[in-house]
Order: structure tokens, then sequence, then C-alpha cells
């Protein structure tokens, strides 16, 4: 299968899902893509491993701001952070997040790939916040916990203005994005230790 069958593949899997939800037809995908349906369960195996492979992709396209490190944990973060809200927000990002919510009581099984997906980009989170810790730029703590945080501050109230069609414009949601992420750095502000001042003996 060349990239190009792939990329179309696996978007035109993503976009079905989110229009139709979890039990949408496996030929539909392959028309969409404009492949047979014998090519995605030659190359998938299944509904559930094309969905997984799918999801996945746009995991790691969240990824790629997280593994390019500019040196200084505050641009890291926002850049991070303007990236995931810009995928989350997106018209896909809420058309996905919808289904899952309808889907995942019927299909258990959707839930626990989208939680395997979404840990990678939370364990990568992680990853960087303990380099920073290491360095000195932010107080050490648990970074699982730091992590999960800052992903639920992205997220907060902001998905659901948006599923409401009240989103905010865009200078507001960038000015926003820099108070969550100077919010989370003042909270793991590395401690100073008080610096003493001997007196002259007398």
């Amino acid at each position: 299968m060349t990239a190009d069958t792939r990329a179309r593949i696996l978007d035109a899997a993503l976009s079905i899902f989110c229009e139709k939800g979890y039990g949408a037809c496996v030929d539909d995908i392959a028309r969409r893509a404009g492949v047979v349906k014998q090519t995605l369960y030659h190359h998938y195996g299944s509904k559930d491993s094309l969905f997984r492979e799918a999801l996945t992709g746009l995991v790691n396209e969240l990824l790629l701001d997280l593994v390019a490190r500019s040196g200084s944990v505050r641009q890291d973060l926002l850049r991070f952070a303007e990236s995931f809200q810009t995928k989350t927000m997106s018209e896909q990002g809420l058309a996905l997040h919808r289904m899952l919510v309808a889907e995942s009581p019927r299909f258990p099984e959707l839930a626990r790939a989208v939680c395997e997906a979404w840990q990678v980009a939370a364990v990568e989170l992680a990853r960087l916040l303990h380099e920073a810790m290491a360095r000195g730029e932010l107080r050490e703590g648990d970074v699982d916990f730091a992590a999960d945080m800052l992903l639920s501050m992205l997220t907060g109230t902001q998905r659901d203005l948006h599923l409401f069609g009240m989103a905010p414009t865009a200078p507001q949601q960038a000015a926003r994005t820099v108070q969550i992420i100077e919010c989370f750095l003042q909270a793991y502000a590395p401690q100073r230790t008080p610096m003493r001042i001997e007196g002259n003996p007398e």
C-alpha cells in the first residue's frame, strides 16, 4: 500500500466515523477512500483496528509538537497547547468527541481504543515535564498528575462552548491558552531557597 493510499484510507475512516458513529459501514469508508473493501480488511484486519489506526494518526500529529523541543519549557508548552486546542476544538475534533460520548456505552472497545491512544500523548507530555523538572525549570512533583491536569485545563469548559455554538473568537482563545500555560507554570514554579544574609558578629 502506498503512503498516499494509506493516508486517504485513514482520513476517510476518521471522517466517516465522525459523521456516522462507530457503527459506520466499512463500505462507506472504502468508497470515500477510493479503494475496495477487501483492501481495508487486508491491511487492517477489522473495523476496530482501522479505527485505532486512524485515531493514533490524529494523536501522532499532536506528538510532533512535543518531540520538537525548543529548550524553553514555556515555549514547548505553548506550542503544544495551541496544537492541542486547534485539533480538539476543530470540527473534526468536536465531531469525534460527540461520537465517542454517544457510542462508548454500546461499544466499550471504542472507549478503550481512545484511552490507549490519548495515553500516548499524556506520556509524552509527562516526559517533557519530567525533563523540565530535572533541569530545575519546574518544581518536582507527580508528572502524570501534572500532565493530566494540564490536558484538563486545556479542554475545560472551552470544548463545551464550542459544542454549544458559543466558541470564543480566535484572539480570545489564544489569550486564554496563554493564561492557562502561565497559570500552570506558576503552580509548578521551582521553589527558591531564601538567601540568608549573615550579620556581622557583635
